[in-house]
């Protein structure tokens, strides 16, 4: 049962089409000219930055064998500045696991994960857990190989026989999750935040940093309800109407035009887009690379990072979000933007830049509204108990895609509106 720690690749070759995680490079929203053009700049960073960080290392009086370091050095301003101008892709998952507290966590719960493991397979949720594993990274290689040549469609008889290791340590530790957090279960997202962790680190790790991740930094998100997903995206939205006012004017309002009342439970439609970027950690939302270096700094600075990057996202397609006339044209441009920011460093700089950035967010504003929001659901569910009416329908929503616009737009008879709306969604 326990794996070893995956290798990531330091260098990779301009005529391979995968980057060195086996990821293809070519995407629908990036050509591989524009990757190998960014990639060859990129590999000099990573090799600076490489140097840089053993230099760190060896200042902390740290030292580290081919399988790298184990330790790193404390929390500081210095390392804060490494960290968000990134971690050496092999170092990646080592990283994480210390700054993210994982080893803390195993250390109190140490046999725990192989427990849960040695139940087997079946649980509640296993149908689920299933039905979306060979969904996870269909283009990755160490999650779906190529087809045998000649070969066309794999059968799930024929995808059950080439299934790779990774997909088998991903199956264990989402049966062991769901176990372990009933409250839970399987919820489609985890898929990919296990899967990603294991392209970094044994089984044992991963399961403990998705706990760390739906515990610490996406509290309740992924539970049934979907709470947390709201709670967050109220204070994502609260924070794009205070630091680009401009951009809410185009994404705040409702779809027949009448303006968002923040005090409501109601969440403006454009949360829809915004929703899977914290559920998935903008895994399939950002190229790979950008991903990887937002979660160095969520990692390391708490889920503070989330807001800021998606407040970033927002900044680097204004003008695009700003050009649009159309309401119903918001959800395509937002869903597209992020796709195409293969600059992972001009993400985070744009991030954290003194002048127009996003850096002065601090985790307290958002945990405070964080909690503010919660509470507003909470007088909601009493006002419910005592035979009061719901507010909203936010939370069934999320579970159902499109439930809340087309509530929304019943009351006004906006039905065209609405199949104009799925349209947009499906082709972006």
């Amino acid at each position: 049962m326990p794996s070893k720690n995956p290798t990531v690749a330091i260098n990779q070759s301009p005529k391979d089409p995968r980057d060195r995680y086996g990821f293809r490079k070519q995407t629908q929203y990036v050509t591989l000219a524009e990757y190998e053009e960014w990639n060859a700049r990129y590999e000099e960073t990573l090799d600076r930055r490489r140097k840089k960080w053993e230099v760190l290392l060896r200042e902390s009086g740290l030292s580290y064998g081919e399988g790298g370091p184990v330790r790193f050095p404390p929390k500081s301003n210095k390392v804060k500045r490494y960290i968000r101008k990134g971690i050496p892709p092999e170092w990646r998952g080592a990283a994480w696991f210390w700054y993210a507290g994982g080893q803390k966590v195993l250390s109190k719960n140490a046999g725990l994960y192989e427990e849960l493991v040695n139940k087997g397979l079946d649980s509640p949720d296993s149908e689920l857990i299933e039905r979306d594993l060979h969904r996870t990274f269909p283009d990755n290689i160490k999650f779906k190989p190529d087809p045998p040549p000649g070969t066309k469609r794999l059968s799930k008889v024929q995808q059950q026989q080439l299934e790779t290791p990774v997909v088998q340590q991903l199956r264990r530790v989402l049966v062991a999750f769901s176990r372990y957090v009933p409250k839970i279960g399987y919820c489609q997202s985890l898929n990919f935040l296990a899967g990603m962790l294991l392209l970094f680190m044994t089984e044992e790790k991963a399961f403990w940093m998705l706990w760390i991740l739906t515990h610490q930094h996406l509290p309740g998100t992924h539970e049934v309800n979907l709470e947390g997903s709201s709670v967050d995206q109220w204070v994502l939205m609260m924070s794009v109407r205070e630091s680009l006012p401009q951009i809410w004017s185009k994404i705040g309002g409702e779809l027949d035009g009448s303006d968002f009342d923040p005090t409501s439970t109601k969440l403006p439609p454009i949360t829809l887009c915004t929703s899977s970027w914290f559920m998935s950690g903008f895994i399939g939302s950002l190229p790979t690379e950008s991903v990887l270096r937002v979660w160095d700094c969520l990692f390391y600075e708490g889920s503070k990072t989330l807001f800021r990057i998606a407040l970033a996202v927002f900044k680097t397609g204004e003008p695009q979000i700003k050009a649009v006339s159309d309401p119903m044209e918001i959800f395509q441009v937002v869903q597209t933007i992020p796709r195409k920011i293969i600059d992972a460093g001009a993400l985070i700089e744009g991030c954290y830049r003194r002048r127009n950035g996003f850096g002065h967010i601090s985790q307290e504003t958002i945990d405070l509204r964080r909690q503010d929001r919660r509470d507003t659901f909470a007088a909601e569910r009493a006002a419910i108990a005592k035979g009061g009416v719901r507010a909203s329908k936010d939370d069934a929503s999320m579970r159902t895609g499109l439930g809340h616009v087309n509530n929304g737009l019943g009351a006004h008879g906006g039905h065209d509106i609405g199949r104009r709306f799925k349209k947009i969604l499906v082709k972006a």
